[in-house]
């Protein structure tokens, strides 16, 4: 009688505690009362719950981003990042709808940013140019940005670059020819009622998918001018004048601005440069790759940079089956200049800049490389030569960066948010 009491015992303890066991399994696989969250938060090592739950814990994501810091903190300081709507003219989210995908744009409404004075004038993709007043007061202020029209006489079909360099501004861009694009680079004194602008540079010549880039002040031999970036090619058809000496179209141009000669091929074999940056005697550009290879290049004049002989990337149609290479992987090998870092997988890589050492005393002799798809910045340490890549840290900020400017006084990043049109205010007080 006993021992059928105990056999009963054991039966109803082994059946509540299964049920228990149950019901605690169901709460914590349907996270009721964050459960699941708070058990793999202070369990980070029981890996039965792969098991249990059959699925993948949320620790296995977060390990794939092992040691990787999120704003506000990166590695070493702790940041603050604000954005400011920019009043644009309705055109600004309804003409980007026109416009075709090449290698150097997507249908994004983009825009450029320029310090004047103690103003920021910005440039968006269809020519509009506009004035905010005090940098100080962006920065500074909660509200949406209000913008002043700066009337101007600019006629483009798509704008790829505004830099200002003393008291003008040019602006590169495309116009059609017989449906062909033509390059140009025009520029206006600065007045801020009216731009006048006059043609700088219009080389006779087009391409169906060829188009101009960024700009950057430089002397040559004494010779003041502007560099100028062009690219040629959609997608998985790169451009054929890459490698043509006598084409503009995937080169960095030297356009002098005394115009006693049209221009010069500075450098040559670029896909599409979206970054360009001139600081103490070193050239630094980005450039995009293919499927992957994204590259930051020292520009030395006179050298080939490979393309589409050479890349660390394949081509956009790539199968995992494949086992051909579309591309030579040895830049130096085939007498190309190698790049100074290739981003694999590809970040969309855009704007490179120097960052000055007022910004931290942990990032001098740093380069912020912007990125679109990648949605951050990389803060990039370069060697004292600019050849080499010593580290890259990448700062999240779920936004596709067209332009970067730094403002030493308040020591923020500025950044172009092309998708919602927003100044991105990143800052370290």
């Amino acid at each position: 009688m006993m021992l059928k009491k105990i056999i009963n015992f054991l039966a109803y303890l082994t059946l509540t505690l299964f049920l228990i066991f149950f019901i605690l399994l169901t709460l914590i696989n349907f996270n009721f009362f964050n459960l699941k969250t708070n058990l793999y938060s202070n369990l980070p090592n029981i890996e039965l719950r792969k098991k249990v739950f059959n699925k993948k814990s949320i620790m296995e994501k977060f390990r794939n981003d092992y040691n990787v810091k999120f704003l506000p903190y990166t590695q070493f300081e702790e940041l603050d990042f604000k954005k400011k709507k920019i009043k644009f003219n309705n055109e600004y989210f309804t003409n980007k709808l026109k416009y075709e995908n090449t290698t150097s744009y997507k249908r994004y409404g983009s825009f450029f940013i320029d310090f004047y004075a103690d103003a920021l004038i910005v440039t968006d993709y269809s020519g509009n140019i506009y004035l905010l007043d005090k940098i100080t007061d962006i920065i500074s202020s909660d509200n949406e940005l209000i913008t002043k029209n700066i009337k101007n006489n600019l006629k483009v079909e798509r704008v790829f670059d505004s830099f200002i360099y003393e008291n003008k501004i040019f602006i590169s861009y495309t116009l059609k020819k017989n449906n062909c694009n033509t390059i140009n680079i025009s520029y206006a004194e600065i007045k801020l009622d009216y731009l006048d602008f006059k043609n700088f540079f219009s080389p006779n010549i087009c391409s169906k998918t060829g188009s101009p880039g960024r700009m950057q002040f430089i002397q040559i031999d004494k010779t003041p001018g502007l560099l100028l970036s062009t690219s040629e090619g959609v997608s998985d058809q790169p451009g054929a004048n890459a490698q043509n000496l006598e084409s503009i179209f995937g080169k960095v141009l030297f356009v002098p601005f005394d115009q006693s000669i049209k221009f010069r091929i500075f450098s040559s074999g670029h896909r599409v440069i979206q970054g360009l940056n001139v600081y103490n005697g070193k050239i630094i550009a980005t450039e995009h790759g293919p499927r992957g290879g994204d590259e930051i290049n020292q520009l030395i004049q006179n050298s080939n940079y490979g393309w589409p002989i050479v890349s660390l990337g394949e081509r956009y149609d790539f199968k995992y089956n494949n086992k051909s290479l579309n591309y030579k992987k040895n830049h130096n090998a085939n007498n190309f200049k190698d790049p100074i870092f290739s981003f694999i997988p590809s970040i969309g890589i855009s704007e490179v800049i120097n960052l000055p050492k007022n910004f931290s005393i942990f990032y001098d002799n740093h380069y912020i490389v912007a990125s679109l798809n990648g949605r951050s910045i990389f803060l990039i340490r370069l060697d004292a030569q600019g050849r080499k890549a010593l580290s890259s840290e990448r700062i999240f900020l779920n936004q596709r960066i067209r332009d970067l400017k730094y403002h030493e006084k308040t020591k923020s990043i500025l950044l172009a948010l092309e998708e919602d049109g927003e100044i991105g205010i990143l800052s370290n007080q």
